[in-house]
């Protein structure tokens, strides 16, 4: 998963004894919940093949971004594949672009060998098959293909405030709450203008894998959640929920698999938005889950993204300490596992590949 707001991480060779430490090791690395795992593996980057060694063929391939490492993962062969990286990433499974914080230094690289570097001050920004460059000024978007080429360009009257994208479409929100939204050969598919009368800036957008739902978080006294569906060709808005809530805060947003909700990290809150029933809820976390899910501190959550049906990845990061971290997985809000430590998540090929700072913990058989 990828989701949108991607972060920053070697060859699974190791003798039976050391093997059997880390198996010792799974207890500490993740708090085991109901949902099934036929098997554990951990993959240090220390033992990690370079990224140049990675095959034409990749069908049992998960990426991967960490804090500073970046590759993919043989869930097949259990095979590490890593790179260190500076800055910041982005990655999918045809290469990965680095760049500086301010969009000056865009660097392209493929998992052909090839290497480029991209002339646009712009972020850029991977997510299902979309490469997308923001403009640095936010004013518009830019889509390009895998040798770098710019295959189409969006330009805005307004900020973008949010961006979130499946395989076929991708959603733009812009600061006086307008929404845009294109498919991938760029053309518009639908449009709600903003309003005259007040400016409800658009916080958040998570659209569904199947593309059949659109959500919004936007406004602020209230703030609200407005659901758009698939209609033919367009999208019309369905519902509407007010935030009990009301901190006016940027968001992380990840629809779940199975299109059944939406999670929201908003800062310190996490809220449960249910699609069909039109009704959002703060969740508050148990703390018998986890020592550390303390609810006095001072906290900040990114929705990471779905990993299996019902079930969305959460970061949890401690604002004094960002390398305090631990990724929580919520099953239709509720808390089933908390990964102390990790940074990020991968699914596919029924396998969850947890991202820590040292290696990546690989659970085989996920079934959430």
């Amino acid at each position: 998963m990828h989701h949108q707001y991607a972060m920053k991480k070697r060859s699974y060779s190791v003798v039976l004894f050391i093997a059997a430490i880390f198996f010792s090791l799974f207890s500490v690395r993740i708090t085991r919940q109901e949902d099934a795992v036929e098997e554990s593996i951990f993959l240090p980057f220390s033992q990690a093949q370079d990224v140049a060694s990675v095959p034409s063929s990749r069908n049992a391939f998960l990426s991967f971004v960490g804090d500073s490492a970046l590759g993919y993962v043989d869930t097949a062969a259990d095979r590490l594949y890593a790179q260190p990286y500076q800055g910041k990433a982005a990655i999918d499974n045809q290469g990965w672009i680095t760049y500086d914080r301010l969009a000056t230094d865009v660097q392209l690289h493929g998992t052909d060998g090839q290497h480029r570097v991209l002339m646009a001050y712009a972020y850029p920004w991977f997510k299902a098959s979309w490469r997308i460059l923001v403009r640095s000024d936010q004013m518009g978007i830019a889509r390009f293909n895998n040798q770098g080429s710019i295959l189409w360009v969006k330009e805005f009257s307004m900020p973008i405030t949010a961006l979130d994208a499946s395989s076929q479409v991708i959603a733009v929100g812009l600061l006086d709450g307008s929404l845009h939204i294109f498919d991938a050969e760029g053309a518009l598919v639908f449009a709600a203008q903003a309003g005259f009368q007040d400016i409800q800036t658009i916080y958040g957008i998570a659209v569904s894998g199947d593309s059949k739902y659109i959500v919004v978080l936007k406004g602020f006294s209230p703030q609200k959640i407005e659901t758009y569906k698939q209609s033919e060709s367009s999208y019309t808005r369905i519902s509407e929920s007010p935030l009990k809530q009301q901190a006016v805060l940027q968001a992380t947003m990840a629809f779940a698999e199975d299109d059944s909700h939406v999670i929201i990290a908003r800062e310190n809150q996490l809220i449960y938005y249910n699609i069909k029933d039109n009704y959002n809820k703060q969740i508050e976390l148990q703390a018998e889950h986890n020592e550390s899910l303390d609810k006095d501190e001072d906290v900040q959550f990114f929705a990471l993204g779905p990993i299996g049906r019902a079930t969305i990845a959460v970061l949890r990061i401690k604002v004094p300490d960002p390398l305090d971290s631990e990724v929580l997985i919520l099953k239709h809000g509720l808390l089933r596992r908390v990964a102390p430590d990790a940074i990020s998540v991968s699914e596919g090929q029924g396998t969850l590949a947890i991202v820590y700072r040292d290696g990546i913990e690989l659970l085989k058989g996920w079934q959430p």
